[in-house]
């Protein structure tokens, strides 16, 4: 008894995949203008601030001692504040410039996803998510190695010091790598996801043991 192999096709992948990136990307596209015009703005409201806290309140000449330490307990912060706040400026700038530069890649990528050509798609896509995770990482470098994620207080010694900045600042450098990790690792699943599930498969045969060839008529 002869048995016959039935073709078996694997059907084309959905479209929807790169469509749905497509649409991921236009929705990180609005994230980087949000960035970009952040990136731009922030440091012209920074230059608005007042530099001198006597701008803000005068100085008591003819206060009590007490009205005159709390003004310069006043001033001390002030200006560590303005220190600090001035020295997010070069951080702000090359948020800006990635936010450009992710801006328009992803705004590129866009239409060609839309369209289905995957191969083009997905290394423009896979080039904006490599340059995302620089960005991320050079971002967050600045901030802790040059000016700090807080600015550094001194409280005095009755309310510990350097102490509280110094948590602060351990506690938001944890939680900024637990995010570029938890972020980035949901980010290159999802490629990976649609990677898998837009890859064009050949078509085989699969030989079926539950369709046998027609009995002879001989």
């Amino acid at each position: 008894m002869a048995y016959e192999e039935t073709p078996y096709s694997i059907p084309e992948p959905s479209p929807w995949w790169l469509r749905g990136l497509a649409i991921f990307m236009s929705i990180m596209c609005i994230g980087m203008l949000a960035q970009v015009v952040s990136g731009l703005l922030t440091p012209v409201y920074l230059d608005l601030m007042p530099d001198e806290y006597s701008d803000i309140e005068p100085f008591p000449k003819d206060g009590t001692q007490e009205e005159i330490d709390n003004w310069t307990a006043n001033e001390i912060f002030w200006s560590q504040t303005i220190d600090y706040v001035n020295g997010l400026e070069n951080m702000l700038f090359y948020s800006a410039i990635y936010g450009i530069i992710l801006f328009f890649i992803g705004l590129i990528s866009i239409p060609v996803l839309w369209s289905g050509n995957r191969d083009l798609g997905l290394k423009i896509t896979s080039i904006w998510f490599v340059i995302y995770v620089i960005s991320q990482i050079h971002l967050i470098s600045m901030l802790y190695l040059d000016v700090g994620f807080y600015p550094d207080y001194d409280f005095g010694a009755e309310a510990g010091g350097r102490s509280i900045p110094n948590f602060i600042e351990s506690i938001s450098l944890l939680v900024s790598i637990v995010q570029i990790l938890f972020c980035n690792t949901i980010l290159f699943a999802f490629l990976a996801l649609v990677y898998s599930k837009t890859k064009t498969r050949a078509n085989f045969d699969i030989p079926s043991g539950f369709h046998k060839s027609p009995p002879s008529q001989d």
